[in-house]
């Protein structure tokens, strides 16, 4: 049936589903053909459902900004085996209903799983998918169970769209009627059961976009170069977006803006137009509120706006960095300064000061989320992935060191520029290492697996570049969790049923095809034709690591790239199934040949990936099948399939690989599978397979909790997910676990292993879930030297509990606690994260760690696969699909631009048709938030800590350099006073010149005594000198009185200073001429007047200072004067006076007195 609208529920077909359900089934008046669905998961007679035993729980994630809820749903009904982390995704993003009192809510996972099942049952039958009732029921089961048990999953917009307008079939409240209004355009394509071929093909906008539902991920669309169509695009993406969907578009048909328009000027260029579309998807969440809306944007290599493309992103990026990291750490450093500007050392003091002198236009902290103002609102070019589109013209021109040249899109013939074909891998390079994009695709590549190639070229990708096809298409896309499908005790993958489920998934995709609604009439249409679906795997990492087979090795290659033809040939013989039974595309007679050449090379690989493991010379087997199929093989843009055959040799290190049992085992059912499929007469579909991101269809598959997403390893051991719209996980992948099981390791080591990677978490995930197993774990005794340093960290924090079996319960589960309400103390954080890699665990084989080594280094750890271990394992499965991998190729945060462009050089030498790079820490936001040195650099207290350490270090400079000695020498123009003295009674008579600092101090001292070049005399001229000089070196005045007066030698005695009497008559007596000068130097700056001049004639005792060459005079003290001269007393030169014992007794020139009781011994007079 053709209907567009409800079908008449008269006359029905009652299905009984089980478990209390009955399916309204539509009439069939034709049970002609058909598909038969043989039971493989479940047995006739009982519902899958029957066999789990469901829970409710409260899902609640919080969001790690706030520390409030950002999403809440209480009591949903769940299979007892699904992990939390599953639960919270899946139940955030595909339960439907916000009201718990209305009609649509969902508070059971069930509900979204007979969405999915019963509806696709609906549909199958209507259209004569299944021979008979039984085969339906069958097929409801069996659909069931993938769901259930987390098998399969198939893209976002199936959870979203599909079932709601059908769920009254199965008794759930019947919504119809409340959805009448709701819900976007949709256009639906209709081939009348008349038409010879599909120019007959109807396109009509269906009354109600729930009968028909979006259930397509992924749409390509084309852009014409005309204001009109450029502004109808936006409205189309618009219409995409809000039904949970991504779009891509080459906007090479667009005029640059070096290009002139009609009248005068140039026109705006892709790239301006750009900006609009970018924040349309911005404003438009996809599916409602459930994520993001995403675009890829391409541009080939010869436009001549490509080079301003390639820095678009970059110049954002550097925004955002700035705010994120300059910015973010600057407000932190100022809440640090206000709480160390106080109570802090003297170096945190000044560090703080410095801190707060700077200026701030703002104290707001931005955040990263992409959902937040600055990548959110602020920042351009943030909803969409950037690549380079790269034709085979451009590799010839690189691998000939020739030029490139960038050519008018209104005009080919016109040359914009020519440059070194290089320069474009150069400019891409330097904004990889910055920013991580743009991507590149390998049109040449792309091209030669083009099964439609006589209806045009290939130019452009979904936003995650693994559904490439013609332009007006779309691809609705599923995935399996391949772990599910490996038999732990057979140590072997369960073929048959993989292939069984398969099967199933290629039904559902094509029913996606047949009843789906679509956003524009054009991809309503190019989708009908081509008939396009996406199947796939997640965890293939997560499996490789489980087997105990790293990553990168041959043998990890070999078995992945089997598993990937395992996929492709088994969806290539449903496809030619249901073409038997249905109809085949309605484009496949016009492109039957473009297809079965692509058909004929994907064998033609699995041929050569024979001889990998019979230990033939590769190069010569890829010759020899060329050979013998070159004329079934495609050809493209210079390429040929012996191009494509040496590229898939590439991939492997050396090429003769001791292969696994389970490569030996996919390589004989896929050898074949492709006969069967290469002899096949008619296909369903034009395209079957790809390698999506399984991003958050990876949570109901469970892969979050256990695995890795797509074919790509897991980025760290331990990692934390931000999540769109709010929230945090933490993940720990526990198949890490499985594979020191299958390496031999006992339980009680890979508890160990456990904490030592994630912790007291990972210790509670190791011991099923049981703190009471954990207790008994740790309470096992465990050699000290085989065990690792989280291990001891949680000895010395539990040690004194050990011996009470509750007391040590009850601390873990408040430890545990204290984690995840963030309020452990720093010795237990360490407990409760883990180290994040197993580097330090004593008792691990050496040629054992490899197979746990991540995309990432986290912690401590410094293993890390390579990136020619990404680029190998997209080089060994990409011959194997019909789209390509959404895989990223991690790079080191020390990788060089050199190191980026060699990656894309050699990505092309292996067949790959789409590349995107990332360096570690190279964007001021990502998914995965792990511990790295650039995230360290960053870290507020780290910056504070090297702050205060530099300020530290500078005033230790600036002492140790003020602590060298530093003459400072009396100005070329100073002031000096001259006074006439005489010692011992006129024995000697002698002139003082003191020279005088513009402050008033003494700078220096000049003496005569006796005859000129007398002995006296010249003593006495040198010691003035070095005294001089002592004072310009800063030794203060005071300390050189005390060091030199009561030096005695003769002459000393009667002492008068000046030509008369009363000049300084404090000074009657010296014990020598040096002691003298000592008097008479501390008369002249006396420490009552701050060691300054005074007054000649003492009694007001003004000092005397200059400025700028201006003398003037300020009062002193002249009291203080008075007493200063004899203040000081040198117990060096004291006696014991003979009357009271005291050690007061000093001389008075040649007389002694006590200063204690006042005795006096002498013939002074006085």
């Amino acid at each position: 049936m053709n209907s567009l609208d409800v079908t008449d529920p008269r006359s029905e077909t009652c299905l009984d589903v089980g478990f209390g359900q009955t399916l309204l089934l539509d009439p069939r008046e034709d049970l002609l053909g058909g598909l038969t669905i043989e039971r493989v998961f479940t047995t006739d007679g009982r519902n899958p459902y029957e066999t789990i035993t469901w829970e409710r729980r409260d899902v609640v994630i919080m969001d790690w900004k706030t520390g409030k809820p950002s999403y809440e749903r209480k009591g949903v009904e769940v299979p007892s085996f699904w992990a939390e982390n599953a639960l919270k995704i899946t139940a955030s993003k595909y339960l439907f209903g916000r009201d718990p009192e209305t009609p649509e809510y969902e508070d059971s996972l069930r509900h979204a799983f007979d969405r999915i099942s019963n509806t696709y049952t609906v549909w199958g039958w209507r259209h004569g998918y299944f021979a008979t009732e039984a085969d339906a029921l069958a097929y409801n089961h069996e659909l069931k169970y993938l769901l259930a048990f987390q098998m399969w999953a198939p893209n976002s917009p199936v959870w979203f769209n599909i079932g709601h307008w059908e769920q009254w079939r199965w008794g759930r409240p019947d919504l119809r009627k409340s959805m009448e209004n709701r819900g976007n355009r949709a256009f639906k394509a209709i081939l009348p059961e008349d038409a010879v071929d599909d120019t007959n093909l109807e396109v009509r906008e269906v009354s109600n976009a729930y009968i028909h539902p979006q259930a397509s991920a992924c749409f390509l669309m084309g852009i014409e170069d005309s204001m009109e169509k450029i502004l109808s695009h936006q409205i189309a993406e618009g219409g995409v977006f809000s039904s949970g969907s991504g779009i891509g578009v080459n906007l090479s048909s667009i005029r640059s803006s070096k290009e002139p328009i009609a009248g005068k000027g140039f026109a705006s260029g892709p790239i301006s137009f750009d900006k609009g579309f970018d924040r349309m998807a911005g404003a438009i969440k996809s599916g409602g509120k459930t994520r993001r809306a995403a675009r890829m944007v391409l541009l080939f290599a010869d436009h001549p706006d490509i080079f301003e493309f390639i820095s678009t992103k970059n110049q954002q990026e550097d925004i955002g960095k700035i705010v994120l990291r300059e910015h973010n750490v600057s407000v932190a450093l100022k809440k640090k300064a206000e709480e160390y500007a106080v109570k802090g050392s003297p170096a945190e003091r000044m560090a703080a000061r410095i801190v707060l002198d700077m200026p701030m236009v703002t104290d707001r902290q931005y955040d990263a989320g992409m959902d937040d103002l600055l990548y959110g609102e602020t920042l351009g070019h943030q909803n969409a992935n950037h690549s380079v589109s790269l034709k085979g013209d451009f590799w010839k021109a690189y691998q000939t060191k020739g030029e490139y040249a960038t050519r008018w899109v209104s005009d080919p013939t016109k040359v914009e520029d020519t440059f070194k074909a290089e320069s474009i891998l150069d400019a891409i390079a330097e904004c990889v290492w910055h920013n991580a994009e743009p991507g590149t695709h390998n049109n040449d590549f792309i091209n030669i697996w083009n099964p439609v190639k006589s209806d045009g070229d290939i130019s452009t990708s979904n936003p995650c570049s693994e559904y490439l096809h013609l332009n007006f298409t779309s691809c609705n896309l599923s995935s399996f969790n391949v772990f599910r499908f490996y038999d732990r005790d057979a140590k072997q993958m369960k073929v048959e049923e993989l292939q069984k489920a398969i099967r199933l998934a290629m039904i559902a995709a094509d029913l996606n095809v047949e009843e789906g609604g679509f956003p524009i009439p054009e991809i309503a249409a190019g989708t009908y034709r081509y008939r396009t679906t996406g199947i796939g795997y997640a965890n293939v990492g997560g499996l490789l690591m489980a087997l105990g087979i790293p990553y990168d090795s041959d043998e990890g290659r070999l078995i992945a790239s089997q598993l990937v033809s395992l996929l492709t040939s088994t969806c290539w013989k449903a496809s030619a199934e249901m073409g038997q039974e249905l109809g085949a595309y309605p484009r496949f007679e016009s492109t039957e040949s473009d297809l079965r050449e692509v058909l004929e090379l994907h064998k033609a690989v699995q041929d050569l990936s024979g001889a990998f493991s019979a230990g033939k010379d590769i190069e010569k087997e890829a010759e020899s099948i060329f050979k013998r199929s070159g004329s079934r093989l495609p050809i493209a843009q210079g390429l040929t399939a012996l191009d494509v055959l040496r590229g898939y040799a590439k991939s492997f290190e050396n090429h003769s690989v001791d292969a696994p049992v389970i490569a030996q085992q996919l390589q004989d059912v896929n050898a074949a599978t492709w006969s069967e499929v290469v002899a096949a007469k008619r296909f369903r579909n034009s395209f079957t397979t790809v390698m999506a991101p399984t991003g958050t269809i990876s949570a109901p598959m469970g892969v979050y909790d256990e695995g890795t997403t797509s074919a790509e390893p897991d980025y760290t051991l331990v990692k934390y997910k931000n999540l769109s719209g709010g929230g945090m996980l933490k993940m720990f992948n526990t198949l890490a676990l499985e594979g020191l099981r299958t390496q031999g390791y006992t339980t009680q080591q890979v508890c160990e292993a456990a904490l030592e990677v994630a912790g007291l978490d990972g210790l509670y995930t190791a011991c099923g879930a049981s703190m009471a197993r954990v207790v008994k774990h740790l309470r096992q005794f465990i050699d000290e030297s085989q065990i690792g340093p989280i291990r001891h960290q949680l000895n010395e924090l539990i040690g004194f509990k050990m011996g009470d079996i509750s007391k040590l319960e009850a601390y873990l589960t408040e430890l545990r606690e204290k984690g995840q309400n963030g309020s452990a103390e720093p010795e237990e954080a360490v407990v409760l994260a883990g180290a994040s890699h197993v580097e330090d665990i004593p008792w691990l084989k050496p040629e054992h760690v490899a197979a746990f080594d991540c995309s990432a280094t986290s912690g401590s750890g410094t293993r890390s696969i390579l990136a020619k271990g990404h680029m190998r394992m997209l080089g060994a499965i990409q011959p194997f699909l019909s789209g390509a991998t959404s895989k990223t190729v991690n790079l080191p945060y020390s990788a060089t631009r050199e190191d980026i462009k060699q990656c894309l050089v050699d990505c092309h030498e292996m067949g790959v048709k789409c590349v995107a790079l990332y360096r570690a820490d190279s964007k001021g936001i990502s998914v995965f938030n792990v511990d790295t040195p650039e995230g360290r650099k960053w870290n507020p207290e780290y910056v504070w800590n090297k702050l205060v350490e530099g300020v530290r270090e500078q005033v230790g400079e600036i002492v140790k350099e003020a602590s060298k000695p530093r003459r400072v020498r009396l100005p070329g123009r100073r002031i000096s006073q001259t006074l006439k003295f005489e010692v011992g009674g006129g024995l000697m008579e002698g002139f003082l010149t003191v020279g005088i600092y513009p402050d008033g101090s003494c700078g220096e001292v000049f003496g005569r005594v006796g005859q000129a070049g007398s002995f006296a005399n010249g003593m006495f001229e040198s010691f003035c000198k070095a005294f001089s000089i002592s004072l310009q070196y800063g030794v203060p005045l005071s300390s050189l009185i005390e060091s030199f007066r009561y030096t005695a030698f003769d002459p000393s005695g009667f002492t008068k200073v000046g030509d008369q009497d009363g000049v300084a008559d404090q000074i009657k007596t010296c014990k020598s001429v040096v002691d003298a000068m000592m008097q008479i130097l501390q008369w002249l700056f006396p420490e009552s007047n701050g060691e300054k001049l005074i007054d000649f004639a003492g009694a007001p005792a003004p000092a005397v200072a200059a400025q700028n060459g201006a003398v003037t005079i300020k009062p002193a003290d002249p009291d203080g004067i008075k007493s200063s001269l004899f203040k000081s007393i040198q117990n060096k030169s004291a006696e014991s006076c003979p009357k009271c014992g005291s050690m007061a007794y000093v001389h008075d020139g040649k007389c002694r007195s006590c200063r204690d009781c006042g005795f006096k011994d002498g013939g002074c007079g006085e």
